[in-house]
């Protein structure tokens, strides 16, 4: 694939157009942003100033009840005027803010899913999958709460695949405490069996590994991954190709550990990530490096998924 020329953009350089365009993207709107926040608090200083001077300037006018109901009407007009505003604001934003998802989003898949092994990449809307559809990679025991964003279907080579940004959450005394965040792929896998094969990629101190395979024998273990089942077949699923693309896979800073799940006939990828990569960059330069790793990663991964297949 031609490589294309670094752009430099502040103190980042981009190499690809739409690692630039996110870059470009994030500036106008955080800078239209403050400008919005700005007028939205000028607007609720004239607004508190108009009723401080009506309740003190219109009394001493000795305008009778006249003057009293000129300043409750200054009041709510100025009120009014404020939450008025503030709603245009909230609602201006929120519309651009899911504009920005969805460029932002098109532009991950445009880089990272843009070479030629890659294929009908499709960004679904609303872009969400439900809580029992996160369930059903068996990965993480009691998760109450699954939020998501940004499914993208797509085929590597022959393989049809799908990937989204999700969370998955339990309660934690009075809390929600996050058992998962990062990106799930999903598949169809030749193993049809019911017992679940699952393999766990050792992360560093900012991992969350599965929770739900205490139950379940541990077949092998290595300083780099951990193996789960029950079948007595799981050897002829994880198989030496599979291992081989298994070790393949680097979890680091950005992509911090790594779980997948087998069974009836679906496979789950569950890459876990940290914010870098997950946190949608505003208020900071855009840093193009943890995106640069995901397209690695996510190419790692397909390979990973077509092995399984086979």
């Amino acid at each position: 694939m031609k490589k294309e020329k670094q752009t430099e953009h502040k103190n980042m350089k981009y190499s690809h157009k739409s690692l630039q365009t996110i870059e470009d993207t994030r500036v106008v709107f955080w800078n239209s942003y403050k400008t919005h926040n700005t007028l939205k608090f000028l607007v609720t200083v004239i607004c508190l100033v108009a009723i401080i001077v009506a309740f003190i300037v219109i009394p001493s006018l000795n305008l009778g009840g006249i003057g009293t109901g000129l300043t409750v009407v200054i009041a709510i007009v100025a009120l009014g005027l404020t939450y008025g505003y503030s709603v245009f604001v909230r609602k201006k934003f929120d519309k651009k803010m899911k504009d920005y998802f969805v460029l932002y989003f098109n532009c991950i898949n445009d880089f990272a899913l843009g070479s030629k092994e890659f294929s009908k990449v499709d960004l679904k809307k609303p872009g969400k999958i439900t809580l029992e559809e996160f369930n059903e990679c068996k990965l993480y025991k009691d998760v109450c709460e699954a939020g998501s964003r940004g499914l993208t279907s797509f085929k590597y080579n022959k393989t049809d695949m799908s990937i989204v940004d999700c969370a998955g959450n339990v309660k934690a005394e009075k809390r929600i405490k996050p058992i998962f965040v990062g990106k799930m792929v999903r598949a169809k896998a030749s193993y049809i069996g019911d017992k679940p094969v699952f393999v766990y990629l050792k992360g560093n101190d900012r991992a969350l590994p599965p929770t739900n395979v205490q139950d379940v024998k541990n077949v092998f273990e290595d300083k780099k991954m951990v193996i789960y089942s029950d079948s007595k077949t799981w050897n002829k699923v994880i198989t030496a190709s599979v291992m081989k693309k298994l070790n393949a896979i680097k979890t680091e800073t950005v992509l911090v550990d790594l779980a997948i799940s087998i069974y009836g006939g679906k496979l789950f990828v569950m890459m876990g990530y940290d914010d870098p990569l997950m946190v949608l960059p505003l208020q900071s330069e855009f840093n193009p490096a943890p995106v640069e790793k995901y397209k690695k990663d996510i190419l790692a991964v397909s390979e990973l998924v077509e092995a399984l297949n086979k």
